[in-house]
């Protein structure tokens, strides 16, 4: 879990809350189940126009990755990528064949087994960058959607508040009721600015900070991988492989 999302929500929501309390706001006016049906889903569903049903996965994958713990997965890659350069050093190219079964990342897997075939380099870097490129578009769907959502939740919400005025305006014969109603009515519209400042938006954001950092793990792949079809030094390919490492730092 990324502590660093689920504090920034959850935190954000308290002291937002604890405001509204010092504010002279009750918490349990604020619980509007029909404010939040008309803000939260209708925002959802209305985004998911931005995305082919073929790729609505990627909602999902997205909002796992912006709550999913950094485990260092580029310092690791790295290390793989070593240990595969001094085989290659050793043993030559075919020797990686047998290295291929303990790799669990396709990317780097998909790699290895273009090593092993023998493509050059231009082949190589071809048929990788091709792949990169297609999970960037992959992690734009998933941005966009998200950002969509932050961006049309507000206008859900003065919806939401134009549904409550409405209704509150029936009663302009009873100025306690019309009063009351009126202050029920923007509550849809707190609902619709909290979402998407401290929701959607945040989360849109880590998502593409995250996906960046996967690119340039796939790209440190490549580069590896280049280095290795020339013939390089593993340490040359060390010392190339930590400015990636760094650059994510």
């Amino acid at each position: 879990m990324d502590l660093l999302t689920l504090v920034g929500i959850l935190g954000g929501l308290t002291a937002l809350l604890i405001g509204a309390v010092l504010k002279g706001a009750s918490l349990l006016f604020l619980l509007q189940p029909a404010a939040f049906v008309i803000v939260v889903p209708t925002t959802l569903f209305a985004s998911l126009v931005t995305v082919p049903l073929s790729k609505f996965y990627l909602i999902v994958e997205g909002l796992r990755m912006a709550f999913r713990k950094d485990d260092d997965r580029s310092v690791q890659t790295k290390n793989i990528l070593i240990d595969l350069a001094h085989t290659v050093r050793k043993e030559g190219m075919l020797a990686l064949e047998t290295k291929a079964e303990d790799i669990t990342d396709p990317f780097i897997r998909k790699a290895v087994d273009l090593m092993v075939l023998g493509v050059d380099e231009a082949t190589f870097v071809e048929s990788l960058e091709t792949e990169v490129a297609k999970r960037e578009e992959e992690l734009e769907i998933a941005v966009e959607y998200w950002k969509n959502a932050a961006e049309s939740a507000p206008t859900f919400g003065l919806v939401g508040a134009v549904f409550g005025l409405m209704k509150a305006l029936q009663s302009l014969d009873n100025a306690q009721e019309l009063a009351h109603g009126i202050s029920a009515a923007f509550v849809a519209t707190v609902y619709g600015i909290t979402s998407s400042y401290l929701i959607f938006g945040p989360i849109a954001k880590k998502i593409k900070i995250k996906g960046k950092e996967e690119i340039l793990r796939m790209y440190m792949v490549v580069e590896a991988g280049r280095m290795m079809i020339r013939g390089e030094n593993p340490r040359l390919i060390e010392e190339r492989l930590n400015s990636f490492v760094e650059a994510k730092g």
